[in-house]
């Protein structure tokens, strides 16, 4: 009885997204349907994100009142950073602020310092929120059926023990389920918002991708301006060394063609001496395979 109610848990758990589209609500009359049969806008689950760039003479007091707007319009501060020690230079703030008063906070960054750059990006989470809900709803439809099956006690002991296993499966389940959910809704009405301050007169912090940017753009001049300097010091020092370089080989050849005709520049008086002891060439030419010296006579060496 349980190896028949698994696989069917199985098949409806894995049709629930293409279910899930039909229980969208109608539309209402006169209402323009989204292009592709999707929700109209207004209905869309969006995941936003906004990036601020300020510049304000007093860094400290500046994030101190963005703290406090946090707090007016609802959210909080769920990351603050500051550098400069006593001496703030700049702070970064990551704010979540409810997504339906997000505009209204942003209207009024211009009166805690000269906006610098503004950007915003809304990321649609609609298809993703529907999956996981169908997901969740056939896994605690799955966990009913199991419930009931064990209360009912008509199966055997072996059948007991299957679903027994499988409800703790399915509870496993079920909590990441609603764990991935409940942070998607969170990410939906709350909106991230990162403001980056930065105090008058300072050069604006560069991201990552810039640093990389600009060094990869240093190292490009700087290699163009080695190559240039290769160029330039052969075409000032090239000359120069030519003619150098000319006198040296007369000079070698000159002394060759006279060191030859006087019998001095020849291999033979070019070879390392070598002298002989009495057990044959030593010094340099010692290693050279020596000829047999006959023994002297009144040797003391002879045969017995």
């Amino acid at each position: 009885m349980v190896l028949a109610l698994l696989p069917a848990c199985s098949q409806e758990d894995a049709a629930a997204p293409a279910s899930a589209p039909a229980e969208a609500p109608a539309l209402a009359p006169g209402k323009p349907a989204d292009v592709g049969g999707r929700a109209p806008a207004a209905d869309r689950a969006l995941r936003i994100t906004t990036e601020t760039t300020l510049r304000s003479a007093d860094v400290a007091k500046t994030a101190a009142l963005l703290r406090q707007a946090a707090n007016d319009f609802g959210g909080f501060v769920s990351d603050a950073r500051v550098s400069g020690g006593d001496d703030v230079r700049s702070a970064s703030l990551e704010l979540r602020i409810p997504a339906e008063r997000l505009e209204e906070l942003r209207a009024g960054f211009s009166q805690y310092g000269t906006i610098l750059s503004d950007s915003e990006k809304a990321e649609d989470v609609t298809e993703q929120r529907a999956d996981l809900s169908a997901r969740l709803r056939n896994a605690r439809a799955q966990e009913k059926r199991l419930l009931d099956l064990l209360s009912d006690r008509t199966g055997s002991l072996a059948d007991v023990i299957a679903a027994e296993k499988a409800l703790a499966e399915i509870r496993d389940t079920i909590e990441r389920l609603d764990a991935q959910h409940e942070v998607l809704e969170g990410q939906i009405k709350l909106a991230t918002v990162k403001i980056q301050i930065v105090r008058d007169g300072d050069a604006v912090p560069k991201t990552a991708g810039d640093r990389i940017s600009n060094a990869g753009g240093r190292g490009l001049t700087l290699a163009g301006d080695a190559a240039v300097g290769v160029v330039v010091f052969a075409a000032t020092a090239g000359p120069t060394l030519l003619l150098f370089l000319g006198i040296f080989l007369g000079f070698f050849f000159t002394i060759r063609k006279i060191g030859r005709r006087f019998g001095w520049w020849t291999r033979s008086a070019m070879r390392p001496p070598v002298w002989y002891g009495p057990r044959g060439p030593v010094g340099p030419m010692a290693a050279a395979p020596a000829a047999a010296v006959p023994p002297t006579p009144g040797s003391a060496s002879t045969e017995g």
